[in-house]
């Protein structure tokens, strides 16, 4: 199965990117996709980037969490969350809403997808977290997922931006049950030299192979793996 993650910047040089995230995404055929920053913005389209994405990609299966009011820079608000396209049905999904700290600006949100690849349901969680200078909300926003999936008995291949600069510092949270896909060095945001957007792998799968988008799709690079 491949999985690819990419933050897609909302609506910014929407115009000059769209050609080139489909080119990627056709080269590349993965058979699910992750999107954060996927907005709602009724000034500028009807449809969110993944829905004018899809109707040229044509996935049979499209699910959106677009469940944030967000204030706006150019426009009052806007409306902002988590889509995933997939080849594969998908069987159930599920949205929940992470605790808010004290001085956060966002609601923050995982997405949880559950796709049937043959007769085997494969578990995906989709995740956004939030980013602080001063406050390490990335951190407890990842304690709070793995909580929730520990107490619903799941364990999940987790993916999306993480937003933590070093995710290996958090291993005591999921090194017992998780692989990173950090062990191949990579950067997902490289103009800030940082690598923030990750997937977590269950055990129970192997990560055969990781490769990165170049830098026009997004201020993120995708991110695709291969999981056997």
């Amino acid at each position: 199965m491949k999985l690819t993650t990419l933050n897609l910047q909302g609506f910014t040089n929407w115009k000059q990117r769209q050609s080139k995230i489909l080119d990627y995404l056709r080269d590349t055929k993965p058979d699910i996709i992750l999107f954060q920053e996927v907005v709602f913005l009724p000034e500028i389209s009807p449809y969110s980037q993944v829905q004018l994405l899809n109707q040229e990609l044509e996935y049979p299966y499209e699910h959106s969490s677009i469940t944030r009011l967000q204030v706006g820079v150019d426009y009052a608000t806007f409306r902002e969350g988590l889509s995933a396209l997939s080849t594969f049905p998908v069987v159930s999904s599920d949205t929940i809403i992470l605790k808010k700290a004290p001085g956060d600006e966002h609601n923050r949100i995982i997405q949880l997808i559950d796709v049937r690849k043959n007769n085997q349901i494969i578990k995906i969680a989709n995740v956004h977290f939030s980013l602080s200078d001063t406050t390490d909300y990335a951190t407890t926003h990842l304690v709070e997922t793995l909580e929730i999936l520990n107490a619903r008995k799941e364990v999940r291949i987790i993916a999306g931006d993480f937003n933590l600069e070093n995710l290996e510092k958090t291993s005591a949270l999921w090194r017992d049950t998780y692989i990173a896909s950090t062990h191949i060095p990579y950067l997902s945001q490289p103009s800030l030299g940082k690598c923030i957007d990750y997937v977590l792998i269950p055990k129970a799968y192997r990560l055969e192979t990781l490769e990165v988008s170049n830098d026009e799709l997004s201020d993120h690079r995708a991110v695709t793996v291969t999981v056997l």
